[in-house]
C-alpha cells in the first residue's frame, strides 16, 4: 500500500478471480516452439493441420515437410542462431520454415513481403541476414538491391508452390514479371529443397529461452525496431490467449492478417496447430467473402480487426447464415467501436452463434495480447482482463506514480511475455521497458487508461500514436505518424508538422500532413502539398506518403503547448 493507503492493482490483482483454479495453476513447458508443436500432435498423423486454397496438409505431412526443410536450410549454410528473414504471405511454406529454424535454433526474422526495397535491405542489414526466403511480390521488388544487403542465399517462394502442378504452371505463365531463374545466389524453393535431399537432419535444439522471432514495430518513438520474442514468451502468449476458451481437436481457425504479424503468426497460425486445429491460410484474405470463408472451411474460430469486422455489415442477408459453430471471435490491432461492437454481435448471434466477440489490447513487444474479454467479464468499452501470467498497474505520466483503481495513467503490464528487447537497440529498449526495485521489468504501452477493482482495464486514449493501413494487396501496416514528420521537418520550407490517419472505407486509414511553413515562405499550398509528397516519395515507403498536405496559419496547441493532434485527427475525419 501507498502512504495514502490506496490499494494498487497491481499487487492485489483481482482479475484472478476471473479465471479457473486449474488455468491459474497451469504451468508453462520449458521447451522449443518445434517440441512443442510434436508434443502435441505427433499422436494425431491423420488429423489436418493447414487448409490453403484446395490443399489439406495433415500433420504427419506438415512434420514431414518441417524436417525437409531443416534439411535444406542445413545444406544452404544454415546454423543456430542465424536471423534468417522471410517475407512471406499466408503460405504453408512460412509455417515449414518458422517452425524448421526453430527446430534448428535459428531465428525467424518476420518482415513485410511488400515493404519498399529500401526498408526491406533495412531490415536485411539490421539484423545481417546472410539468407533471405521471400515470395514473388518481393523478388519483383528486390531482385536489382539484393548486392546491397548481406544477402548470400536468397530463395524465392510462389503462392502456388503448394498447389498441383497445373495451378503452378498457370500462375508462373501468368505472373512472367516474377518467374525466378536459379544462379549462384537466388533459387527457387523446389531448388531449395531438392538441394536437401540426402542431408543430415540437424538435432532438435532445447533451449525455451533462445530467440525464435524477430517482429518488426515502429514502438513509440516512430523508428522500426525489431521486437525479440523467445521460445519461452511465445509458448507464455499463446498459454494466456486459449485460457478457459473451450476447444476441441480438429476445429477450424481462420488467419485474416499476413505472418509478419505476431497477432497472426503466433494466434492465428501457431496457436491453433499447438490445439490440434485446422489453420486456414489464405495470401490474400478479403473481408467481403467472410461468409464464403466460414461456410467453406467450416470456420469456428478467427483472429481478426475492427476493419475487418466493420466490414461484416455491409455483407447483404449476412444474419441468414449459419454461424452456429463459432468459438472465439477475437478482434484486436487498433480500438474496436461501441456501435460496431454491438452491431458484429447482433449479426452473428442472429447467424445461432453463442459467441460475442472477445476485444482486447497489446503490443508486439510483449508478442502480442495483454488483455482479452471473456463471455463472463466483457463490460461494454472495455478491453478485458489482464492474462493470467499477466501483472498490470497504471502509472502517473508525469511521475511514474503507481495509480489506484479509475485513476487515468499510462498502462504498463509485465510478465513472461515482455520481449528480452529490441534487436541491437538497448537505448530504445530501456525507454520502453523499466525494472522496478523489485526486479520486476514493466513495459509501458503508450496508452492511457484504468483499472477497475474488478481488474477490467479500459482505455481512453493513446499517448503514442498510430495509424493502420490496408493497401491494394490487403496488407495491412502500421503507420508512425513520428516518422513521416521528421521526414517532412527537414524540408527547409515547413516550420512544423503533424501527420494523422483519415479513416477511409477500405484502407482503414490513410495519412494526412499539416504543416506550418516557415516566416518569409510564399503561401503556395498547391505547390507546397505537392513538394511535400515528392520529398516523402523519395525518402518513404509509398504506403507512408500523404494522400493530402494541408498548410495552416497555426497549430492547434493543447493547454500544455503541445501540438493537439486529437484536434487535426477530427478535422481530417470531416473534410473532404
Amino acid at each position: 500500500m501507498r502512504q495514502n493507503d490506496k490499494q494498487l492493482p497491481s499487487v492485489v490483482r483481482p482479475w484472478l478471480k476471473h479465471y479457473s483454479e486449474a488455468t491459474l495453476k497451469t504451468v508453462i513447458p520449458s521447451c522449443t516452439l518445434y517440441d512443442y508443436l510434436l508434443e502435441c500432435n505427433q499422436d494425431y498423423p491423420d488429423d489436418v493441420a493447414i487448409l490453403y486454397q484446395t490443399v489439406k496438409v495433415t500433420y504427419a505431412s506438415l512434420f514431414l515437410e518441417i524436417d525437409r526443410c531443416a534439411r535444406s536450410l542445413s545444406a544452404l549454410g544454415v546454423r543456430r542462431n542465424d536471423i534468417v528473414t522471410l517475407a512471406l504471405p499466408s503460405i504453408p511454406e512460412v509455417l515449414y520454415l518458422v517452425f524448421a529454424l526453430n527446430r534448428i535454433g535459428a531465428v525467424a526474422n518476420m518482415i513485410h513481403p511488400l515493404a519498399s526495397a529500401e526498408d526491406t535491405c533495412h531490415y536485411l542489414n539490421e539484423v545481417g541476414s546472410k539468407y533471405f526466403f521471400m515470395f514473388t511480390g518481393t523478388y519483383a521488388i528486390m531482385q536489382h538491391h539484393l548486392g546491397r544487403t548481406h544477402v548470400e542465399k536468397a530463395v524465392v517462394v510462389s503462392p502456388a508452390q503448394a498447389l498441383s502442378p497445373v495451378i503452378r504452371w498457370l500462375y508462373d505463365m501468368k505472373n512472367r514479371k516474377e518467374r525466378v531463374k536459379d544462379s549462384a545466389s537466388v533459387m527457387t524453393w523446389t531448388t531449395f529443397i531438392r538441394r536437401g535431399q540426402g542431408a543430415d537432419l540437424p538435432p532438435s535444439q532445447r533451449a525455451d529461452g533462445d530467440w525464435a522471432i524477430i517482429s518488426h514495430t515502429g514502438g513509440t518513438t516512430g523508428q522500426p525496431k525489431g521486437c525479440v520474442a523467445t521460445n519461452s514468451n511465445i509458448l507464455a502468449n499463446i498459454f494466456v490467449q486459449i485460457a478457459d476458451r473451450p476447444h476441441q481437436r480438429q476445429e477450424c481457425m481462420m488467419a485474416t492478417l499476413p505472418p509478419f504479424i505476431n497477432y497472426s503468426l503466433v494466434n492465428a497460425m501457431i496457436e491453433p496447430l499447438f490445439c490440434g486445429f485446422k489453420t486456414l491460410l489464405i495470401p490474400r484474405y478479403e473481408p467481403q467473402k467472410f461468409v464464403e470463408y466460414v461456410n467453406r472451411y467450416k470456420v469456428n474460430h478467427v483472429y481478426s480487426i475492427p476493419s475487418y469486422w466493420t466490414a461484416l455489415l455491409s455483407i447483404p442477408h449476412i444474419e441468414d447464415n449459419d454461424f452456429s459453430r463459432f468459438g472465439f471471435l477475437v478482434s484486436g490491432g487498433e480500438k474496436l467501436e461501441v456501435a460496431v461492437e454491438r452491431e458484429v454481435n447482433r449479426i452473428v448471434r442472429a447467424g445461432g452463434s453463442p459467441v460475442d466477440l472477445i476485444k482486447g489490447t497489446g503490443m508486439t513487444e510483449m508478442v502480442s495480447g495483454a488483455t482479452a474479454t471473456y463471455p463472463w467479464c466483457n463490460p461494454e468499452g472495455s478491453v478485458g482482463i489482464p492474462g493470467f501470467m499477466t501483472n498490470c498497474r497504471v502509472e502517473d505520466v508525469n511521475t511514474g506514480e503507481e495509480l489506484s483503481y479509475n485513476e487515468e495513467g499510462e498502462l504498463c503490464f509485465a510478465g513472461p511475455t515482455i520481449m528480452p528487447g529490441y534487436y541491437n537497440n538497448p537505448e530504445a529498449t530501456e525507454d520502453i521497458i523499466k525494472t522496478d526495485a523489485d526486479g520486476t521489468r514493466w513495459l509501458h504501452t503508450g496508452d492511457v487508461g484504468y483499472i477497475t477493482e474488478d481488474g477490467v482495464v479500459f482505455i481512453t486514449g493513446r499517448i503514442k500514436r498510430l495509424i493502420m493501413q490496408k493497401d491494394n494487396n490487403g496488407m495491412v501496416s502500421k503507420i508512425f505518424p513520428e516518422r513521416i514528420e521528421s521526414i517532412i521537418s527537414q524540408m527547409s520550407a515547413i516550420e512544423e508538422c503533424c501527420v494523422v490517419g483519415k479513416p477511409h472505407p477500405d484502407r482503414i486509414s490513410l495519412p494526412v500532413a499539416y504543416v506550418v511553413l516557415t516566416p518569409g515562405t510564399r503561401q503556395e499550398g498547391g505547390a507546397i502539398a505537392q513538394a511535400v509528397v515528392d520529398w516523402c516519395r523519395d525518402r518513404l515507403p509509398a504506403y507512408m506518403v500523404p494522400v493530402e498536405v494541408h498548410v495552416l496559419d497555426v497549430m492547434p496547441r493543447t493547454d500544455r503547448g503541445k501540438i493537439d493532434y486529437r484536434s487535426l485527427e477530427e478535422r481530417s475525419a470531416t473534410e473532404k
